[in-house]
């Protein structure tokens, strides 16, 4: 992060009561940024803020395109100009088999893991463009876009949608003086999949616990390795951020899949 370019202005960050949101604000308000801590749980967030000199909380429902405008508005009422933007709010969302997920368990996971970055990309980059400033928007996408299991179908679909608004936005603002960043998480120790259900709509099924899944999660990286990564990003052209440093065989499996069949094709 340039100290210089970003220290003393604001930064919001969705989804910042817990995992990687609380410890990226954290790690942000060590480096001298105004935080605004952004959560559905207002009171998780204003613990958060608590801790962090000059921070506040506000109240943020991702899913809702309004609730973006007003938790922006009051942020920059109380911050100043928005400067930096991190869309990580995010829900494991359904857990059953793709065949086997209903209509209303495919909408929640995509209102939150998908609108909601839509909505917080777009009007944070208004915001940010209307200052006439430089800036940086970040969004957590998965590494698990490189690698789909069974029962992760309707989480990666959405997160492969996160990858692909990042990179038209890297296009789209080269130039511009706004960076932007893609952050791409293998496992880390955070309670996704644990608190998967009680963040659900009421009587909506979200699938059985991957219990599995859950040990690898807690066996994962610390959320501040990840928030230190996203800081060192901000106000740089670093668009990839890859915090497993361990796991860089799933995207050379990736590719080489994809480069065996487009041969393949080719010679016949």
């Amino acid at each position: 992060m340039s100290d210089m370019d970003f220290r003393g202005r604001m930064a919001f960050i969705s989804g910042a009561a817990s995992g990687i949101g609380r410890a990226t604000a954290m790690e942000f308000g060590r480096r001298g940024l105004k935080v605004a801590v952004a959560d559905i749980d207002l009171v998780g967030a204003e613990r958060v803020a608590a801790q962090i000199e000059g921070a506040s909380a506000v109240l943020l429902d991702v899913r809702d395109a309004e609730s973006w405008n007003i938790a922006l508005d009051e942020a920059e009422d109380r911050h100043g100009p928005l400067a930096v933007l991190f869309s990580n709010a995010g829900v494991a969302g359904s857990t059953d088999p793709v065949s086997q997920t209903s209509q209303a368990a495919w909408e929640w996971s995509r209102s939150v893991n998908l609108d909601g970055n839509f909505h917080g990309l777009t009007q944070g980059l208004h915001r940010i463009v209307a200052s006439g400033r430089n800036g940086h928007v970040v969004a957590t996408a998965s590494l698990a876009t490189l690698n789909v299991k069974a029962r992760t179908g309707v989480y990666t679909a959405m997160k492969a949608g996160v990858v692909a608004l990042c990179e038209a936005l890297r296009d789209e603002l080269s130039g511009s003086g706004i960076g932007v960043s893609v952050l791409m998480p293998g496992p880390v120790r955070t309670s996704l999949l644990e608190a998967n259900a009680a963040r659900a709509p009421a009587q909506l099924s979200t699938g059985d616990r991957m219990e599995t899944m859950e040990e690898v999660l807690r066996n994962g990286i610390d959320p501040a390795e990840v928030a230190t990564l996203v800081a060192d990003a901000i106000g740089t052209e670093r668009f990839w951020l890859f915090p497993n440093r361990d796991l860089e065989d799933r995207i050379d499996t990736r590719a080489a899949d994809m480069k065996k069949a487009f041969h393949t094709l080719a010679s016949n």
